[in-house]
């Protein structure tokens, strides 16, 4: 339930709550605001869901035997991991990074409220722009963003391709 919870609430209550929680002078965690560790840490947790859903369908698709040979051969879990689970489910983990990058690119719901002077991002920038009335300039930074975007899902079309034919060649045919 907590995984799916993200999903649920808008990205403005997030942020919201990253302020009221991270702001508060007596909270240990207060040094994170304005940085960009809570940028990136916001961003996770606002699109935690979908990755998370990938992960374990992905997961799933792993027939539970694999665990069961391993420990009976007395392989360690980590090679196990490392030899047939991460090999399996590399798609999967290359989609979710794609997936949070260009998400990271385009929000701003969350992040509005939790960006500063030094860790502006492309997309506040935009909203800042557009406000001032400088639409030209705003314009060409919604086109940074999209060429960025295009040009990380043509990196990751290739690092796929690489890593998937390395990796997982028990799928080629002979």
């Amino acid at each position: 339930m907590l995984a799916l919870l993200p999903m649920g609430v808008p990205g403005l209550v997030l942020g919201l709550g990253y302020i009221m929680f991270f702001n508060h002078p007596s909270n240990p965690l207060s040094f994170l605001y304005h940085g960009m560790l809570i940028l990136v840490l916001s961003t996770v947790v606002h699109y935690f869901t979908s990755s998370y859903l990938t992960a374990v369908t992905a997961l799933k698709a792993i027939d539970n035997e694999f665990e069961a040979v391993s420990a009976s051969l007395k392989v360690p879990f980590y090679k196990t991991f490392l030899r047939v689970t991460v090999p399996v489910c590399l798609p999967a983990v290359l989609d979710i990074g794609r997936y949070l990058f260009i998400n990271a690119m385009t929000t701003i719901s969350t992040v509005v409220f939790l960006y500063s002077p030094d860790t502006t991002l492309a997309s506040v920038a935009i909203l800042n722009l557009e406000a001032e009335g400088k639409i030209g300039p705003a314009t060409a930074m919604a086109t940074l963003i999209v060429l960025t975007s295009a040009m990380v899902c043509g990196l990751y079309a290739l690092t796929t391709r690489v890593l998937l034919k390395k990796a997982q060649r028990w799928r080629s045919t002979v």
